[in-house]
């Protein structure tokens, strides 16, 4: 399987400065493409949200460039057993993350902390870690599916029966967590596995990304019938020609600086951008960061 991934990072109409973090690896291995795809939305006020979220994914980084090619030298074994083995890492990672979020918020006196969505997808196959309100969704021809569960006050109250999907969107309280690293010395990731589908899109998000938009928008922007090889060929390109200028494309995170000028139409990226201006003048407050990774077979790879 082969992946190829773009994000894009909005401060947003109000907000003072963007909390919000993301990263996206990919690498050639001998199972072929691995993909590590991450959101963070950091809290805490200003510079401590931003740190916090920005610690996570550099952590992550780390991780995937110096403690997976590793695991991957031992892959012979099962599925199932090496699953097992990134269940660990991950839940380890998480841990270590959150330690690390609390001991600095206690030195530095001030309480910070993140949400986290990660997405690690080898040889066909995913695992999801995921705290708090950061999401992640599937995209196919047949439909889009959350894969991720929200931790937060409304989605427990939604599935205790008290309150209806309607009004989650609109409850005064949609935004308190029930966990994030950073809060408490123990965090309990949901831990989500899969089969990658061909000419799937992965969308990892920010609460700021998919609160003023439905399912249904969020798939008829970022569809497969959409976001299909020749919108990839034409991220490709853009990305080349801007590169060649001395230019970096992407969002705002650890893999890219903010774009002097919008992405061309029928690109990925503008699709992103188009859904960011979308919320914002719906009147969306948060800042907004969304990932697109997109999945296809070995054989149709440009």
């Amino acid at each position: 399987m082969i992946f190829e991934g773009v994000g894009y990072s909005d401060q947003g109409a109000t907000r003072e400065s963007n909390q919000d973090s993301y990263l996206i690896k990919v690498a050639e291995t001998h199972v072929g493409d691995v993909a590590m795809a991450a959101v963070a939305d950091g809290m805490g006020g200003l510079e401590k949200g931003e740190l916090a979220s920005a610690a996570v994914a550099r952590m992550l980084s780390e991780w995937f460039d110096t403690k997976l090619p590793l695991a991957l030298e031992a892959l012979d074994a099962s599925v199932e057993g090496f699953e097992l083995y990134v269940d660990g890492q991950l839940k380890g990672l998480v841990q270590e993350m959150n330690l690390q979020l609390i001991r600095y918020g206690m030195s530095a006196q001030a309480n910070m902390g993140t949400t986290l969505t990660v997405m690690l997808a080898i040889g066909g196959r995913y695992s999801i870690a995921h705290v708090g309100d950061t999401r992640a969704y599937q995209i196919t021809s047949d439909g889009i599916v959350q894969l991720t569960c929200d931790q937060t006050l409304v989605q427990r109250e939604l599935e205790a029966g008290n309150i209806t999907e309607e009004e989650t969107r609109v409850h005064p309280q949609r935004n308190v967590l029930l966990q994030c690293l950073g809060s408490t010395r123990e965090v309990l990731p949901q831990l989500i596995h899969g089969n990658v589908q061909n000419n799937a899109i992965y969308l990892l998000c920010s609460d700021g990304f998919r609160h003023e938009v439905t399912a249904g928008e969020l798939y008829g922007a970022l569809g497969p019938r959409v976001l299909d090889a020749a919108a990839w060929e034409r991220e490709r390109r853009w990305r080349e020609s801007r590169a060649g200028a001395g230019m970096i494309p992407g969002g705002s995170g650890p893999e890219g600086t903010a774009p002097e000028s919008p992405a061309p139409e029928g690109t990925p990226s503008s699709a992103l951008m188009r859904i960011a201006d979308l919320v914002m003048a719906r009147g969306e407050a948060d800042n907004i960061t969304g990932i697109v990774l997109r999945a296809h077979a070995e054989e149709v790879r440009s």
